[in-house]
């Protein structure tokens, strides 16, 4: 029997050589399947990226690897835009048919009656939906072309005819749709659905960090009323247990990241110690802002990649982080219900 407190020594040992343990397997996986994507989003330049897609094969191989190591896991499709990829759907099939509860991220173009259906008989359990605000020109704007708005209404018609996947919509919340975010959560209450925000931060894709992007983003608020009002709204719905699915403890820490973004909000970062990501090139990450620790292609076993020195090395500089981006929800650590 291990004594309570025993493994203290051993932490501190660990902390000392800058190394850390996860507190045990992953419990959710993220595959970022491609990297393309044709829209362009005020907030993403993910679709300025180049990246050519792996082989189905490479993905489905991942996919028995995690199995034969983690047994039944979260898995998340991501992108770009995944239902750029013709197999998508055969894809998530194969993880559900390994036991995984599968969920998938769009900004809905691609989602058609075939394509709805198809999901469906796959046995994705969430599609998670982009829509930046409650107005149709809130929507295009941010989302950089006109008809994203219609296109997310459409999607939602197209899912309801299932009873799977259930549609989560997700909201960049910045200056713009701000004072939308009432009449949003009133869209995602009739709808039967839950809603959950992301707050605006420096765009993903091949950039390099920079502490002041705010300066200079179109989305960057220049009122905070309308940012603190809007989370008023979902904490107070998160706290009487309406369809929000942020932490109230994250969208409160939301408020001090928006009023000074650019000073460390205290939090310790949790990725890559519950969660293991993959990139579009097949990089394995603890996190998408740091060097990636091995790759599908490496002949170790996945359980020996996630307690690799190098991995340790990269799980201690994830909890030494003081970027603002450990209030991202891949991410977050969680605060209070």
């Amino acid at each position: 029997m291990i004594r309570p407190g025993a493994s203290r020594p051993v932490n501190a040992a660990l902390d000392r050589a800058r190394l850390r343990r996860a507190p045990g397997r992953p419990t959710q996986i993220h595959l970022s399947v491609t990297d393309r994507c044709f829209l362009p989003c005020l907030h993403c330049d993910i679709w300025k990226n180049k990246t050519p897609d792996l082989p189905g094969e490479v993905w489905r191989d991942t996919l028995d690897r995690l199995a034969a190591w983690l047994g039944p896991v979260a898995t998340n499709f991501v992108g770009g835009e995944p239902l750029l990829r013709k197999d998508l759907e055969s894809l998530m099939a194969h993880s559900v048919n390994l036991g995984n509860e599968v969920t998938f991220n769009t900004n809905a173009w691609l989602v058609t009656d075939d394509r709805a259906r198809a999901i469906h008989e796959a046995g994705v359990s969430i599609a998670y939906i982009s829509m930046d605000g409650a107005r149709e020109a809130t929507v295009d704007h941010s989302r950089g072309r006109k008809g994203s708005w219609q296109k997310c209404q459409e999607a939602f018609d197209r899912f309801d005819r299932h009873p799977n996947p259930r549609v989560v919509v997700t909201c960049i919340l910045n200056g713009h749709n701000a004072a939308e975010i009432p009449a949003l959560l009133e869209l995602v209450k009739a709808r039967g659905y839950q809603l959950v925000v992301q707050p605006l931060y420096q765009n993903f894709g091949d950039n390099a960090y920079d502490p002041d992007w705010f300066k200079t983003s179109p989305l960057w608020p220049t009122d905070l009323g309308p940012i603190d009002e809007a989370l008023d709204v979902l904490i107070a719905e998160r706290r009487r247990g309406g369809p929000v699915c942020n932490a109230a403890g994250q969208l409160i820490a939301m408020k001090g990241y928006f009023a000074k973004p650019d000073v460390f909000n205290g939090l310790t970062c949790k990725a890559g110690h519950s969660d293991l990501s993959f990139d579009p090139h097949g990089n394995i990450r603890m996190c998408y802002f740091l060097e990636p620790v091995a790759t599908v292609f490496d002949m170790a076993p996945l359980f020996a990649i996630w307690d690799a020195p190098k991995t340790l090395r990269r799980r201690w500089e994830v909890s030494r982080c003081e970027r603002s981006c450990n209030l991202l929800n891949c991410n977050f650590d969680r605060l209070e219900p």
